[in-house]
């Protein structure tokens, strides 16, 4: 597991599977800088966590969705609880200078953020893709979705002619009609492409944003006027008050 790296506020980018991975969305993170891939802070925790939610999104039924965002936050809250434990070791192997009271309530700090910041904030973007998604991105049924193809192919075609015939575009040749026709046959190809780019980017800023304040929490940590070896320090005491302590309970046990 590789160790945060003090400073760094830049996550990784999130990015959508499956209908995501074509050739030309594997080209561009090919061409992403090297710098926008590191993970983020406490491992890329907030970016594995997006990913999760996205990998279950599923099984987020019709009926859930319909329900409204509250029910759609507490299937995707459900699923949360079950990072806790990783969270703790994120912070446990990524912050050894601290304190166990530090490492709980920088553990608290993050949970919090996860639940009232990334959460609901998927949950809003979720829950207004999900169903169009499932749509194919048409704005009919889906039992008419080949009759709203057919309508954008006839808008694109007279918008064809209306080039043609406009006097003032400098375009005369008729076969500049077949383009916009078939522009307008593609169209709902077009419309799903952008949203799902538009999706992906609205995702990577909430994971950005949710990174770097992680990040201003740790830097504050690491900012502390306590030093590494005043809570060394502090860190023994409490064993060795821990162990007094259990060593007094066992022999007022052996006496009773």
């Amino acid at each position: 597991m590789p160790m945060h790296q003090r400073g760094r506020a830049e996550p990784a980018h999130y990015t959508l599977g499956g209908p995501m991975s074509s050739l030309l969305g594997r080209a561009f993170l090919a061409l992403r800088p090297a710098s926008a891939r590191v993970p983020g802070p406490l491992d890329g925790f907030v970016d594995s966590l997006v990913q999760k939610l996205e990998n279950c999104r599923a099984g987020l039924t019709d009926e859930t969705l319909a329900r409204g965002r509250p029910e759609v936050e507490a299937w995707a809250s459900a699923l949360c609880v079950e990072e806790a434990p990783r969270l703790r070791d994120a912070i446990r192997l990524e912050e050894p200078h601290l304190t166990r009271e530090a490492r709980e309530e920088l553990f608290r700090k993050v949970d919090d953020l996860v639940r009232k910041v990334v959460v609901p904030g998927w949950v809003r973007l979720a829950s207004r893709f999900t169903p169009r998604e499932r749509n194919g991105f048409y704005g009919l049924a889906e039992p008419l979705h080949g009759v709203e193809r057919a309508l954008w192919a006839v808008l694109g075609m007279g918008l064809g002619f209306l080039v043609v015939w406009a006097p003032f575009i400098p375009i005369w040749s008729k076969e500049w009609v077949l383009p916009f026709t078939v522009g307008g046959l593609v169209f709902p190809e077009l419309r799903r492409w952008f949203s799902f780019r538009q999706y992906e980017s609205e995702l990577n800023e909430l994971v950005t944003r949710a990174d770097r304040e992680i990040a201003r929490i740790d830097l504050a940590y690491l900012t502390d006027s306590t030093s590494v070896a005043e809570r060394e320090v502090h860190d023994d005491e409490e064993a060795r008050t821990a162990a007094r302590q259990r060593a007094a309970k066992g022999a007022a046990e052996r006496e009773g």
